[in-house]
């Protein structure tokens, strides 16, 4: 197996199967996220506060991989991989 092809076929597995299924990380900067339902007030994040980030939940959202239940290392070759977020993929943390 060629290295592109290992790494492919290693990265879905990554996004698959991540060695964490969470990290939390401290804010360093006021943020404030946008509310949920229409007439809510926004949720702000202040500094210091900690942020659960759900890596699991991120790999297996259909809104960034259709079909997230799917083995399919095609997402992570040179032609796909422009079309997934660079937010969306956390294999280490």
């Amino acid at each position: 197996m060629n290295f592109i092809l290992y790494y492919i076929h290693l990265t879905e597995t990554m996004r698959m199967y991540p060695p964490a299924l969470t990290m939390q990380r401290l804010c360093t900067k006021p943020y404030e996220l946008p509310p949920i339902n229409e007439g809510d007030k926004p949720f702000r994040i202040p500094v210091g506060m900690p942020v659960i980030i759900p890596i699991y939940a991120i790999h297996h959202d259909p809104k960034y991989y259709p079909e997230p239940e799917k083995f399919d290392p095609e997402r992570f070759n040179e032609e796909n991989k422009k079309n997934i977020p660079k937010c969306a993929f956390i294999p280490f943390g």
